[in-house]
């Protein structure tokens, strides 16, 4: 762990992914600077740049997808530890295949996460590595199944609203509800998912399908 905060590096090629899970890494309180790359190329470049985007210094900690782009995850490693040769890499994927874990390791990589898990689950993993331990925390079953999850058409709208990054005020307004009802809905929501905060939610959405990947993020609503 360096003395000064760690520099993240967040390579997801969908922005909502990593502007969601920005939200929630910004609040470890050893994460510095975070950095965005869409790609194993884009985030390469990134190491040509003085400083690399976001500052901070050298990259201490990569969260890399797997289906990336032009080079997917696994075969950007080589690429990856030649550019932040210091930095530790967990993969964030979507899938928690065996496989895919047992692949990750012999990559030589330092931990990998479910894109389902909790913000909590997402901290504790980010100290475990920084602190220069694995962590493979991917549970054994990584959340409900879509068909376990029973939101109503009305609590769908909500979720639309609330994936474009839409506070209660204008979810209300658009939907033609009183702002405590949209609050009702958020909470019903959030407990159908599992997760108690926005930025989970749409991580744990996105995961299950229930919400379209949207190109941009309109920036952190207000709290339910």
């Amino acid at each position: 762990m360096p003395a000064r905060p760690a520099h993240l590096l967040l390579i997801d090629d969908h922005a909502l992914f990593r502007t969601g899970l920005r939200l929630i890494v910004q609040e470890h309180p050893e994460v510095g600077a975070i950095s965005e790359a869409g790609s194993i190329a884009e985030a390469c470049a990134l190491a040509h740049r003085a400083p690399v985007s976001g500052g901070g210094g050298a990259v201490d900690l990569v969260l890399l997808d797997i289906m990336l782009p032009g080079m997917n995850g696994f075969d950007g490693m080589p690429s990856l530890r030649k550019a932040f040769p210091q930095a530790r890499i967990v993969f964030v994927s979507a899938s928690v295949a065996p496989d895919g874990v047992r692949e990750a390791r012999a990559r030589g990589a330092d931990g990998f996460l479910s894109k389902s898990a909790s913000g909590n689950d997402i901290l504790q993993a980010i100290g475990a590595v920084l602190a220069g331990q694995p962590c493979f925390a991917v549970p054994a079953s990584s959340g409900p199944l879509p068909d376990g999850v029973a939101l109503t058409p009305r609590q769908r709208d909500v979720l639309r609203l609330l994936s474009a990054g839409k506070p209660n005020k204008v979810i209300a307004r658009q939907l033609d509800l009183s702002e405590s009802t949209v609050r009702g809905h958020v909470t019903a929501i959030f407990a159908q998912l599992g997760v108690d905060n926005r930025s989970a939610a749409l991580l744990r959405a996105q995961h299950l399908g229930l919400v379209d990947v949207l190109p941009a993020y309109a920036g952190p609503a207000s709290a339910a």
